[in-house]
Parts: C-alpha cells; sequence; structure tokens
C-alpha cells in the first residue's frame, strides 16, 4: 500500500459554521488543508469524539460559503497566535479536533484549493 499524499496545512484563524447531529456552533479554525481542518474546541463543540461526522461552512472570498463534510480523525492541540500591540509572534497551545473532509464534490474542491493558494501567498 502506497503512503498517503500530505497535504500542505495552512496556519490561519478563520471562523466556520461547524454542524453535528448534536451542535451547530461557530468555531474557530486553526489550521486548513485540502484534505481538512484543525477545529479549535469551543463550548458546544468540545465533546466530539473520534469518527463523529459533521458539516463545516466557511465564508470565502468571492462567492458563496464554502461547504464540506468531514470527520473527526484526533483529538490534539495547535498553535494559535495571541493578537496583542505589546508582543509579535507570540503563539500558544489550543485543544482542538483535527478533522478530514470527506466526499467533497470536485466544485468545492477547486475552491477550497484556490482559497488555500491566496493563504500562501499572505
Amino acid at each position: 500500500m502506497p503512503p498517503q499524499e500530505r497535504h500542505v496545512r495552512y496556519r490561519c484563524e478563520l471562523y466556520a459554521r461547524v454542524q453535528t447531529e448534536s451542535v451547530d456552533v461557530k468555531a474557530r479554525v486553526l489550521e486548513l488543508s485540502e484534505s481538512g481542518a484543525f477545529i479549535e474546541e469551543t463550548p458546544g463543540f468540545d465533546e466530539q469524539q473520534v469518527e463523529d461526522e459533521g458539516v463545516m461552512t466557511l465564508a470565502l472570498p468571492g462567492g458563496e460559503p464554502w461547504t464540506g463534510p468531514f470527520r473527526v480523525m484526533r483529538l490534539g492541540s495547535s498553535r494559535r497566535e495571541v493578537r496583542d500591540p505589546r508582543a509579535q509572534h507570540v503563539t500558544v497551545a489550543a485543544s482542538g479536533y483535527g478533522v478530514e473532509f470527506i466526499a467533497i464534490d470536485d466544485d468545492e474542491l477547486e475552491r477550497l484549493r484556490d482559497f488555500l493558494e491566496l493563504l500562501e501567498l499572505r
């Protein structure tokens, strides 16, 4: 079995609508790639388990919101930048959930790739 391709993850701070069978919340996305994302733990989205499924909706520039179904793959941590005029380039650990996108149609995948190109250029 060949190794699975690992997509570049872009650090970001975006807000997404995250919906599961029992939850509908606004949550911060700290990392994004074409295969998944890292969602910061937030009230209402703090009891997810590996294999739980849901849908993420992101407001992308120049069009309708982007929607992608996901599956929780891991519980873990990422880094979040501290925004304070007295400190630069400071990050703190943030607990959350690594999710993998599942069954994204080709048009939505292309829109996500276009957005990731913008993140790469910043």
